[in-house]
């Protein structure tokens, strides 16, 4: 694949969460980070938590400003009501990108997508249409074979669950009735100059995918390989990538890799998003946090699906560049 044009890179970004695991309006800001990262205080006294992520990110380049939504968080839809008490304007949003077809990021979709302007781009993978599913119980987060069969046992022993479905009808229902635009596809989508999505990334270190989720194609139950997991790849003038992550079902090894690809920008400034390293072993742990050492990004911040052990690990190894992230958190890069 060959490099895609990054140009010299946006001035500025600034990126806000919407939608997160967690609130808390008592979290100091870590005066080690300056004004680069904002903890929000009693700003989110009215906001809400969920299993799930969305991020409002802004791009400048002199004194134009482009504004990007990179998915909607969970099921209960808190991101409407977030989006009203934290002010934001979703009229302004130019490109909506969803991570991955997860419930938990494109859930409160339906919330907002009336909010979007006319001619509003939807940016989907193909991939994030098919039905998903996950092992439950002692299984989950486990990797075995499974059949039609397999799959009617394993839903009577309630080892395994289908995920809510992203309605391909019903979204495209709500893009008509707003005058809105589907795009859906695998490559790689720039944003803005010097802002790209993805595309399918890359997974040389298999070890990395998530283990546990399948989705289901032509009758069959698969090992899920996220062709449709979608990142964000931001070239920052003179400081390097931001890379944004939906959950990195991928891998973070891999997510770099891609990113330092498309680009041919080795410097990492910053990595924020979901890493999903909760199944991790000790092993895969070691391997991604002696990696991101070596990366010597200024900014690392593990949200979502991260895992409570793999943040404390990546905070207690990498001190000088790892922040919490939770409702509200607003970057400045």
């Amino acid at each position: 694949m060959l490099s895609l044009d990054f140009g010299e890179g946006v001035d500025k970004v600034r990126i806000k969460v919407l939608s997160e695991n967690t609130t808390d309006i008592t979290l100091l800001t870590d005066e080690k980070f300056k004004e680069k990262v904002q903890q929000p205080g009693s700003s989110t006294v009215m906001c809400m938590a969920e299993h799930g992520l969305a991020m409002l990110f802004e791009v400048k380049k002199g004194e134009t400003v482009h504004t990007f939504l990179l998915d909607a968080g969970g099921i209960l839809g808190t991101i409407a009501n977030n989006m009203k008490y934290l002010q934001i304007d979703s009229s302004k949003i130019e490109k909506f990108v969803l991570s991955h077809g997860h419930f938990d990021h494109f859930g409160g979709l339906n919330n907002i997508v009336s909010q979007f302007s006319e001619g509003t781009e939807l940016i989907v993978a193909k991939n994030a249409f098919f039905p998903k599913w996950a092992l439950m119980g002692e299984l989950m987060g486990k990797q075995i074979e499974i059949d039609m069969q397999k799959l009617e046992q394993l839903q009577k022993e309630q080892k395994i669950r289908q995920l809510p479905t992203l309605n391909k009808e019903m979204l495209n229902e709500q893009i008509k009735s707003k005058n809105l635009k589907l795009i859906e596809t695998n490559n790689p989508v720039q944003l803005a100059p010097g802002v790209w999505t993805s595309g399918e990334i890359e997974t040389p270190l298999k070890e990395e995918l998530t283990t546990g989720l399948y989705v289901q194609k032509n009758g069959k139950i698969l090992f899920d390989d996220f062709r449709d997991e979608i990142s964000i790849f931001i070239n920052v003038k003179n400081k390097g990538l931001v890379i944004l992550t939906g959950c990195g079902h991928t891998g973070i090894m891999n997510t770099v890799k891609m990113a330092q690809k498309l680009s041919g920008i080795e410097k990492v400034y910053a990595l924020i998003g979901g890493y999903h390293m909760n199944w991790a072993s000790k092993e895969r742990i070691d391997k991604t946090i002696d990696f991101l050492k070596k990366l010597k990004p200024e900014i690392l911040c593990a949200m979502h699906c991260s895992g409570f052990g793999f943040t404390a690990r990546l905070m207690n190894a990498i001190p000088e560049s790892s922040v919490l992230g939770i409702v509200g958190t607003s970057f400045n890069l």
